[in-house]
C-alpha cells in the first residue's frame, strides 16, 4: 500500500479488503493529482492480517476502515510517524478539503465510502472554508454533521472523539462479500 508521498505508519496493521485498497489508492491518486506539492499524507491503521480486534480501536476489524492523516500548511514535527491534531493555525484547509472530497465522492458507489469520522471542530473549519469558497450549501449539508451538533444524525462526516488528527474512512461492504456486516 505504501507509495510515493504516502508512508504507512504501522505495516502490520494495514490489511484491507481488495475493494478498500482499490478505493484508497483511487482517492489517494485523485488527491495527489490535484495537490502534487502537498506533504506526505500518512496512512494509518486498517486491520490486522486476519481481521479481528486491534488495540486502540473499536472498529478496524474487517479491513474496511482506514485512518488517513490530515494535510498541513507545513509538515509538523513527528508527522507522518505520528498523527497531529489539526486546527485553524496548522491545517491546509484547501488540501484537507481536497483529500476529504476524494473519499466523499465515492459515497454513491456500491463499494464507496459509508462514513468518515472527524472531530466536530475540524469539520467546522472545513465547512466554513468550503462555504466561503462557494461550495453548494446542499452539498455541505449532505457531507457534514457540522453545524447541526455532535449528536445529530446527519451527514456523511460524523464526529467521533479522538479524530482531530486524522480522517477515519469506512467503506461499504462489497456487494459480493456475503460475510460482511
Amino acid at each position: 500500500m505504501a507509495g510515493a508521498g504516502y508512508p504507512i505508519r504501522r505495516p502490520h496493521r494495514t490489511y484491507g479488503t481488495a475493494s478498500t485498497i482499490k478505493q484508497l489508492r483511487r482517492a489517494r491518486g485523485a488527491f495527489h493529482a490535484k495537490f502534487p506539492k502537498a506533504h506526505t499524507v500518512a496512512i494509518g491503521d486498517l486491520s490486522a492480517k486476519d481481521g479481528g480486534k486491534i488495540s486502540d480501536h473499536r472498529s478496524h476489524q474487517s479491513g474496511r476502515d482506514v485512518d488517513v492523516g490530515l494535510v498541513f500548511k507545513r509538515k509538523p514535527a513527528g508527522y507522518p510517524a505520528s498523527f497531529v491534531d489539526g486546527d485553524a493555525e496548522n491545517l491546509d484547509l484547501a488540501a484537507t478539503w481536497g483529500l476529504l472530497k476524494a473519499f466523499v465522492r465515492t459515497a454513491d458507489e456500491a463499494r464507496g465510502v459509508s462514513n468518515v469520522f472527524l472531530d466536530f471542530e475540524v469539520q467546522g473549519l472545513l465547512y466554513t472554508w468550503a462555504k466561503k469558497k462557494g461550495v453548494d450549501a446542499a452539498y455541505l449539508r449532505r457531507i457534514f454533521q457540522y453545524p447541526h451538533g455532535r449528536g445529530a444524525a446527519v451527514g456523511l462526516v460524523r464526529h467521533e472523539p479522538g479524530h482531530a488528527d486524522h480522517l477515519h474512512v469506512r467503506f461499504k461492504c462489497a456487494p459480493e462479500d456475503k460475510s460482511c456486516d
